[in-house]
Formats: C-alpha cells, sequence, structure tokens
C-alpha cells in the first residue's frame, strides 16, 4: 500500500494554520511568545483490544505499541479511543479518543486527541483503513506546552474479533515554546 506524504505546500498551510491558533486577533491583548515550529513525521506497529459497551456497536479500542519519530526518537504509545461501528451498511467506522507517545527513557511525552473514521478494504474485510486528524494537546519535559496538528493514515488487520495489529504513518506539526 502506497502512503502519501504530506507535500510542502500541505504542511506550509498546517503552520500558517498553526500559527493562526498561535495569534489573538484581539491586538489589545496579543500575547506573542517566542515557539518552535517542528515538524513531525512518524510510523507505528501497535495492538489494539476492543472491549464493548453497553451501547450497541460502541467499544472502547486500547493501543498499545512502538513508534518511531523524527521529532522525539523511539516512543510508546498508549491511546484509548472510542469506536463506534455503524448501524447502516455502507457507512464509515467512527473513531475518537486520547493518547500519549512517551520516550522510551521517560523524559519526555507529547499528547494527542484523534478523530477518524475508518473503512473496511475492499479486498478483505479483516482489514481496516482509517484515516485520522490529530491534535497535540501538551504532554512533559520539552513539550510540556505543546501544541500542533497531524494527520495520521492507518491500516488494521483484524486477527480476532477483539483484536488487531495496526500500522499507522504520521505527519504533522509540533509547536512548543522557545
Amino acid at each position: 500500500m502506497r502512503m502519501k506524504k504530506m507535500n510542502r505546500v500541505n504542511l506550509a498551510a498546517l503552520a500558517a494554520t498553526c500559527l493562526g491558533l498561535v495569534i489573538t486577533t484581539d491586538s489589545t491583548k496579543a500575547d506573542l511568545h517566542a515557539v518552535n515550529f517542528a515538524p513531525i513525521h512518524a510510523n507505528a506497529g501497535v495492538t489494539a483490544t476492543l472491549a464493548g459497551t453497553s451501547t450497541p456497536g460502541l467499544f472502547v479500542a486500547t493501543a498499545t505499541g512502538v513508534v518511531q519519530t523524527s521529532l522525539m526518537g523511539t516512543c510508546v504509545e498508549n491511546a484509548q479511543l472510542q469506536v463506534q461501528f455503524p448501524a447502516t451498511p455502507n457507512q464509515p467506522v467512527v473513531l475518537n479518543g486520547t493518547g500519549t507517545f512517551t520516550s522510551i527513557d521517560g523524559t519526555k511525552s507529547l499528547q494527542f486527541s484523534v478523530s477518524g473514521t475508518a473503512t473496511p478494504d475492499s479486498a478483505n474485510s479483516d482489514f481496516f483503513n482509517a484515516k485520522y486528524e490529530l491534535t497535540f494537546t501538551g504532554g512533559t519535559g520539552a513539550f510540556a506546552s505543546a501544541s500542533g496538528a497531524g494527520q495520521i493514515t492507518e491500516v488494521v488487520m483484524f486477527t480476532s474479533p477483539t483484536t488487531g495489529t495496526v500500522t499507522w504513518v504520521l505527519n504533522g506539526l509540533v509547536i512548543t515554546p522557545r
């Protein structure tokens, strides 16, 4: 499967959008602090398990795995997502959740929220293709006040009705105070 990389125009647009979030629109209250903009590229191998809830079609997914990032080196991902399977065919699965990338030495982490959709692969219904919008929401160490955004493209292979093997690619931008 060929993954689409974020091109320079998309990365510049993402940077401009993030900068717009940093700058207040009321110049009498403007408090622009010096910030660092850093691209982040990552890929991961993750195991996800689904647990049912009392709501039909709604599950909680717990994802744990290894992440390689351009910004933090090797990390561990821990995430929890609500997974809503559709009541009618030909509708996407809706996913929303939060998670953390923690460096393997434990000195820094990046927290995030995600929302996206997944659809079964037409070649094999045990595989799902997902796309997420990711928002960085803080962290620890050098990323304590991190913000930013990115996009995740993911493939899930269900190995049982409640367990999946997941690979994903992230392209985004992290903003931190100088």
